[in-house]
């Protein structure tokens, strides 16, 4: 911003002055009198605006997101784009493993060619991941057949790692000899198999924890119940919706053919998927309209929590603003009348000046207040 015309008068006047000071002490070799000298330039250039004063900042860095190995096998089933959407919306860090480089989709969901990220053989170190989860397929006939990839499951669980499997891939947890004494469910024709396996088989409930081991059956139907239950399972979960911590508009008030911007703060455990906001029109006794009059989704900014919309193109009259808010569990609230304006046919007169005015105030009673002090010590130092 652009300083007032006085404020630059002053620096004008005041900085030849004290650069001619500052001369005058190193001819005489008056150390002191320079360090003074110093101390008073760098005050007086903080307190102006000349340079930036010195801030540090803290390191704001967000944790590293939690990991999660998709185990797949060919024909892999048509649930996996929007089990993969549910983990995105969390904010986890997604690798796609199986034991070729490029897999197909099941012919149910037209075979789509997919190229994981590695190749199973190739993982060293599968504690790299905080979960390991067998994705929904077909058959899974290719893993159930390969010792490494056994191995690996095995090695997940002895690790302490949580190992999930959908539907039909519990089949491959049977295979790998890791839920001996575990309640599990899965799809019910290979029942016989689970038990044969050590297992107590439930058949059409939602998804079993026992452990570290997560199962689930009825991917379509269950998959937010086991993608919660998956994040349940490393303390990710919160069932608590979002809380709305501030609500403001700006301008307020606004004024007709003027853009608004609303800011919404929201607080939340893990993170706020969504926000959404209806305006309603607010009649001559301060009730409101049945109809809303505007509706927009909010964008997320840099900042964590804090959501923006721009609002247009409204008549002049008086309004209240709804919040729609959902976090990445979809979990749901909604803040009514959260915020209330108005739209005028013009904005006010302000006085920018005045406002300039005050803003410059309290930095130039600083450099006044320290004038003064130097003033003192200058001819204290002179009497001597």
């Amino acid at each position: 911003m652009r300083q007032p015309y006085y404020i630059r008068e002053f620096c004008a006047g005041i900085w030849p002055s004290a650069i001619a000071m500052i001369n005058s002490y190193l001819k005489r070799k008056q150390t002191r009198h320079l360090i003074f000298g110093v101390c008073f330039l760098l005050t007086l250039t903080i307190s102006v605006g000349i340079t930036s004063p010195f801030l540090v900042y803290a390191d704001t860095q967000a944790a590293d997101p939690i990991k999660i190995l998709f185990v797949m096998d060919n024909e892999y089933g048509t649930c996996y784009s929007y089990i993969r959407i549910v983990f995105e919306r969390f904010g986890w860090d997604i690798t796609t493993t199986a034991l070729n480089q490029t897999i197909n989709e099941c012919t149910f969901g037209g075979g789509t060619p997919l190229d994981v990220d590695i190749i199973l053989t190739e993982i060293d170190d599968v504690t790299e991941y905080d979960i390991l989860t067998v994705m929904p397929g077909s058959s899974h006939d290719t893993l159930r057949a390969n010792g490494t990839a056994l191995d690996v499951i095995r090695d997940a669980v002895s690790q302490n790692l949580v190992v999930t499997a959908w539907c039909r891939a519990v089949r491959v947890l049977a295979d790998a000899g890791v839920i001996d004494g575990k309640n599990v469910t899965g799809h019910r024709d290979y029942q016989t198999e689970y038990e044969a396996a050590g297992a107590t088989f439930f058949a059409s409930v939602p998804p079993i924890t026992d452990g570290n081991i997560i199962t689930s059956v009825r991917s379509s139907f269950y998959r937010e119940d086991t993608c919660n239950a998956i994040a349940a399972a490393v303390d990710y979960y919160d069932p608590n919706a979002p809380t709305l911590m501030s609500a403001s508009l700006s301008p307020s008030p606004s004024a007709v053919d003027i853009d608004t911007t609303l800011t919404v703060s929201l607080d939340d455990e893990t993170l706020v998927h969504m926000v959404n906001c209806k305006i309603f029109e607010l009649n001559e006794t301060g009730g409101r309209f049945d109809l809303f009059t505007y509706y927009v989704g909010m964008n997320g900014t840099e900042t964590v929590g804090l959501f923006e919309c721009t609002i247009r193109d409204l008549d002049i009259g008086n309004y209240t603003v709804d919040l729609y808010v959902w976090d990445c569990f979809l979990n749901y609230v909604e803040f009514i009348d959260a915020v209330e304006f108005s739209v005028l046919e013009e904005l006010p007169i302000t006085t920018t000046q005045g406002q300039d005015a005050m803003q410059w105030m309290i930095p130039g009673a600083m450099i006044g207040g320290v004038v003064v002090v130097v003033g003192v010590i200058v001819v204290m130092w002179k009497r001597k």
